[in-house]
């Protein structure tokens, strides 16, 4: 497991559900982290989506939505799979 960056309340977050490789669309959630939280039985950055890479004008995908993103995965976790666009 990767050593996971420190991230606070009120950053706004882009978190990859899949590592962006080429000739694949990049899959991912952005929003402002609400709190860093351990609800859901593992550590997560809890957000509000303000932007779904999967929604369109006709399905807004997970904008709205609240969800949870991993701090560290044990599986398959690599650079950048959570990124702090506060700070770009």
């Amino acid at each position: 497991m990767m050593k996971a960056e420190k991230f606070e309340v009120r950053d706004v977050i882009r978190s990859y559900d899949f590592k962006p490789m080429v000739g694949r669309e990049d899959c991912f959630v952005e929003g402002e982290i609400l709190e860093i939280t351990n609800e859901q039985g593992y550590n997560a950055y809890k957000i509000v989506v303000t932007k779904d890479s999967w929604s369109d004008a006709e399905d807004k995908g997970r904008v709205g939505k609240i969800v949870f993103c991993p701090v560290a995965v044990f599986h398959n976790d690599y650079p950048g799979r959570v990124i702090n666009l506060s700070r770009i």
